[in-house]
């Protein structure tokens, strides 16, 4: 029996040691295949080599790794175990809805950002079904008008349907407020409003501002604008606005709400959003009786309509009130300000209504609350944990319109 234990206890060590080996082993891999999986998280092959293997990196840029090591590359790069084995890349995904942007060289559309709209086209999946079952009617300034529209009209209609005045506007304090503003407003008329600065509910993975800024989903009953959250807080309205302007004219797409682009929608639709903030009348009339100095007349302005100065030099830029050199110096000024800001998590369930719009948060845990779905259904509609769902209903009491 003891002869027999000993047999065995030799055979589990040789079993073991051969184990080590394998583990042991290198693959081979392909470099272009690692590349690829390396840039979907906005990371060169290099990069992520150093993070699997500290001692000799270059043998995983070679495509040579051991099993353990491939793991790890793979939880790293978020891209499935088997992926890393294909002979070539796989064929990049296709763009669901239009891409306005036309800067040099736009960074190409990853899996955060592919994550994102999947999740929101998931969201309005489920939405789109309860409206239509309950006979919802269709949104009627969804595509009002078209490319031929005059800007002033297109923001005038805009400001009426949201209920959105300058009256009310003045009212607030800090460009923040006046985002929280006009996203309630829109809401409020059924357009579900999305920020988030992370993909996949991780800190690991915030999203890039270079990649995109946001994007507009047009639909008739369920519309949705997403805010990268990862952007300057200050150029969120003027992309909120922006992505608005879109679905006035039915537009579903990636914006570029640069200054510079040379897409005309996207220009017709930076217009659409500067007369919407800052109507062009009111902010010449206050120019005008302002002091000589530029810096006062911005300052004045900014205070007059609560929003970034970023907003109100892109207006007066536009309006050939400043020069292009004036321009960039503030638009550098409050990029560097920015980048000295540190951000903080904030309130887990304010956050949680910010990330999956409002309306859409508040529907969900009435429902879950009142038995009309499970918090199993809840939670992943939600992202969350079941149990949270209730918190959060408790804390709000939603009461839908």
């Amino acid at each position: 029996m003891l002869a027999l234990k000993a047999k065995m206890l030799v055979s589990l060590k040789q079993i073991l040691y051969r184990n080590r080996l394998n583990m042991a082993e290198l693959l081979e891999l392909s470099p272009d295949v690692l590349t690829w999986a390396a840039g979907q998280t906005g990371e060169t092959l290099g990069e992520v080599a150093r993070k699997v293997s500290k001692r000799k990196p270059e043998l995983v840029e070679e495509g040579k790794l051991s099993q353990a090591q491939i793991v790890k590359f793979a939880k790293l790069t978020g891209v499935p175990f088997g992926y890393l084995f294909l002979s070539a890349p796989p064929a990049q995904r296709k763009l669901p809805i239009a891409d306005f942007r036309t800067l040099t060289d736009p960074a190409p559309l990853g899996k955060d950002f592919f994550d994102i709209y999947d999740d929101i086209d998931f969201k309005l999946s489920w939405y789109r079904s309860i409206l239509k079952d309950h006979q919802a009617d269709p949104l009627p300034f969804i595509g009002k008008f078209d490319a031929d529209s005059d800007p002033a009209s297109v923001a005038a209609n805009m400001r009426k349907t949201l209920g959105v005045s300058q009256q009310s506007i003045s009212a607030l304090r800090t460009s923040d407020e006046v985002f929280s503003h006009i996203a309630a407003r829109a809401e409020e008329q059924g357009i579900l409003i999305f920020k988030n600065s992370q993909a996949g509910g991780s800190w690991a993975r915030p999203l890039s501002v270079s990649e995109f800024r946001g994007f507009v989903l047009s639909d008739q009953w369920a519309p949705a604008v997403f805010i990268n959250g990862a952007d300057a807080p200050a150029a969120w309205v003027f992309t909120l606005a922006h992505e608005l302007a879109h679905l006035w004219f039915g537009d579903s797409g990636v914006s570029d709400v640069s200054i510079r682009s040379e897409n005309k929608q996207e220009r017709l639709c930076n217009s659409v959003a500067a007369e919407f903030l800052v109507p062009a009348n009111d902010f010449r009339e206050l120019w005008d009786r302002s002091p000589k100095a530029i810096d006062e007349k911005l300052g004045l302005a900014k205070k007059e309509f609560k929003v970034s100065a970023l907003v109100i030099a892109r207006r007066a830029h536009e309006l050939g009130l400043i020069t292009n050199q004036k321009y960039q110096e503030i638009y550098e000024l409050v990029k560097n300000n920015i980048a000295k800001q540190k951000k903080s998590g904030g309130d887990f369930y304010l956050t949680l209504a910010v990330r999956n719009s409002k309306r859409f948060t508040d529907l969900v845990s009435q429902l879950a609350a009142s038995g009309g779905m499970t918090f199993r259904e809840a939670g992943q509609l939600l992202n969350i944990n079941p149990n949270k769902v209730m918190t959060y209903h408790a804390k709000n009491r939603p009461l839908l319109a």
